[in-house]
């Protein structure tokens, strides 16, 4: 897996004769990792991971070995470029001239690490089969860290990704030949079956199946269709925003892998190359809501939570959280909210970018307004995984409610102590 497409990390290097000062030189944002012969695939994931907050602070410095060695990695790249040897080394890569896959890359690296660490990109699906008349046939709840979606039999040059993940739920439907037995009816009927996903995961990753196994030839072939991917994808009430992909490039037997990666820091998608980094030429996204790719193969959502009344939101309510906060049909930002992070958090502080930031011991909050229908909160902690948006709900107007139980509760006390006192100065009298 050759690095063919590599590129220099030194974007446009001005002529001595018109260098500029020193101060005014471009900062690198971040750095590359090097190819240890068919490693691309490693880098590319690990350049998600990285691009993946969530996940840094849910790694144990103790063990197991893979979250030491992540750690490590995630230390040094933010400062310099570097090796992976540690790394290959924990997750049991022994040929790193082997040719991989990144899609088992990541779920080799989820495995290895600990279970709260992997937390963050599993999700549950449920599949159900019902008789028409409301029998369950069969169900089971399966956990997941990527969803497969097929890029065949798609009757469209271009395949969908939007629309191919909602056919992921769609339900099918049984009749004639196809009956299903109900054990409770007794007998074959008509029956329904669908997938619902059960538990959203913080995280979604999609895989574009395009390694898939040919009956017609007998051998692995790999589809390069074009692919229209969406910025943002929604089920139910919860809303996922892309920041991530990894491409693959070539054939089965010589491809190579790179990474697409939304910057956390200046809001700009770069290309990770292995040990060189770039901004995109022509940033995704820039006129459309969707992004053409005929190499897009891992593709990896954010989720986000909407804000519903402003009144009970708190700068201190929200807890583990690290998300994008879509308010903009619900929300307008207003003095008051930072002026409460400010009195209940510390300091607030301006820079150029109009980022107001409060802090104290125990965790960090970012808040930035730098766009009027939306504001991101960051946190170094993570939300963990509703199974329902009122349990979403419950963490922002819980304090608002046990206020009202605590007030409750003074009074029923109250209540009480003045009923004893009344029946005891009566029997006091008498």
């Amino acid at each position: 897996m050759s690095s063919s497409r590599k590129r220099s990390h030194e974007e446009g290097k001005v002529p001595a004769k018109n260098k500029k000062p020193k101060e005014d030189a471009v900062i690198q944002l971040h750095y590359g990792l090097y190819n240890q012969g068919a490693t691309c695939y490693l880098n590319s994931v690990l350049q998600v991971l990285f691009m993946t907050p969530e996940l840094h602070d849910r790694l144990h410095s103790q063990s197991p070995i893979t979250d030491q060695e992540l750690g490590e990695v995630f230390k040094k790249i933010k400062v310099e470029k570097c090796g992976t040897e540690n790394i290959t080394g924990s997750l049991g890569i022994k040929n790193v001239h082997q040719q991989r896959d990144a899609a088992e890359c990541l779920e080799l690296i989820l495995h290895k690490v600990s279970p709260n660490a992997s937390e963050v990109f599993q999700g549950q699906l449920t599949y159900m089969t019902q008789c028409s008349k409301g029998h369950i046939i069969n169900e089971e709840t399966n956990p997941f860290w990527t969803l497969p979606l097929s890029l065949r039999n798609t009757h469209d040059a271009t395949y969908n990704v939007e629309r191919g993940f909602e056919r992921t739920f769609e339900t099918k439907s049984y009749s004639g030949d196809n009956m299903v037995y109900c054990n409770e009816c007794e007998k074959k009927t008509e029956a329904t079956s669908g997938c619902d996903m059960d538990t959203f995961p913080q995280i979604l990753v999609l895989l574009l199946k395009r390694f898939e196994f040919d009956f017609n030839t007998m051998s692995d072939i790999k589809s390069d269709c074009c692919v229209d991917v969406p910025y943002t994808l929604q089920k139910k009430d919860k809303k996922y925003s892309l920041y991530g992909m990894v491409n693959h490039y070539g054939s089965l037997r010589g491809g190579h892998y790179t990474a697409t990666l939304l910057s956390n820091e200046d809001n700009t998608w770069y290309e990770f190359n292995d040990d060189a980094v770039n901004k995109v030429e022509e940033q995704p996204f820039a006129k459309t809501g969707t992004y053409s790719s005929s190499s897009a193969y891992l593709l990896v959502y954010r989720g986000k939570i909407s804000i519903v009344h402003q009144e009970s939101i708190k700068a201190w309510d929200f807890n583990r959280l690290l998300i994008n906060v879509d308010i903009s049909l619900h929300f307008t930002p207003s003095e008051s909210l930072k002026d409460e992070g400010k009195d209940q958090r510390g300091r607030i502080h301006d820079d150029k970018e109009n980022r107001h930031v409060s802090q104290d011991q125990d965790r960090q909050i970012q808040i930035n307004w730098t766009d009027t229908n939306n504001v991101e909160i960051v946190m170094e902690d993570d939300l963990p995984n509703p199974k329902t948006q009122e349990v979403e709900e419950d963490r922002f107007f819980g304090i608002k409610r046990n206020h009202i139980y605590i007030a409750l509760g003074a009074i029923s006390i109250a209540s009480i102590v003045i009923v004893i006192s009344v029946v005891l100065a009566t029997t006091l009298k008498t």
